[in-house]
């Protein structure tokens, strides 16, 4: 769907955008339900979507929409997904060892271009705070076992309970971190 902006004809167009620019009012047609442009408006060029990129075929549009939603994509989440789009349409246009052999210096240039955007989206997200340091997870999880055991040691069973609880929470700490390593996550030093 290609977004083209409509001009309008004749200065005192009620559809006329209100917009100053630097040559005076604009004369594109405003969006509907609004008295600006698209281009003035800066919004979105995918209404539904409200992603960073026009893609007009829908096999990108669905594509993307899946990719950027993946957990393990945090920032930058659509250039990463068109990234691994690429890297998916060269792979599949692969029909024999020539085609791999021709193919392998785009895919491993395609290949790099994520992971420097992952890293990239990782230090963004750990500078802005948006990700929280190994030490401040391991406080949190300390404050949540003292608190528990607070309210469940007084009850009848309550260490036995305690324990379990304990367990339950150690076991699910554990298959998270197994769960990065399966994923290739890069550790942090205090990690290793």
């Amino acid at each position: 769907m290609a977004h083209e902006l409509e001009r309008v004809n004749a200065e005192d167009d009620p559809r006329r955008c209100r917009e100053s620019t630097r040559t005076g009012q604009c004369w594109n047609v405003a969006n509907e339900g609004s008295d600006r442009c698209l281009a003035c408006s800066k919004t979105d060029l995918v209404e539904a979507d409200r992603r960073s990129y026009l893609l007009t075929d829908p096999r990108f549009q669905s594509r993307l929409a899946e990719l950027a939603e993946a957990d393990e994509i945090k920032c930058l989440r659509n250039e990463v997904a068109i990234a691994r789009i690429l890297i998916e349409e060269r792979l599949n246009k692969i029909d024999s060892d020539q085609d791999l052999y021709t193919a392998t210096g785009a895919i491993n240039s395609l290949l790099l271009t994520v992971e420097k955007l992952v890293s990239r989206s990782h230090i963004l997200e750990q500078n802005l705070g948006q990700l929280y340091h190994r030490s401040t997870v391991l406080q949190l999880m300390q404050a949540v076992v003292e608190v528990i055991d607070d309210e469940v040691r007084p009850l009848p069973g309550g260490v036995e309970v305690i324990d379990r609880i304990t367990r339950r929470i150690y076991a699910s700490a554990l298959a998270a971190r197994n769960e990065e390593h399966a994923r290739g996550v890069k550790l942090l030093k205090d990690d290793i």
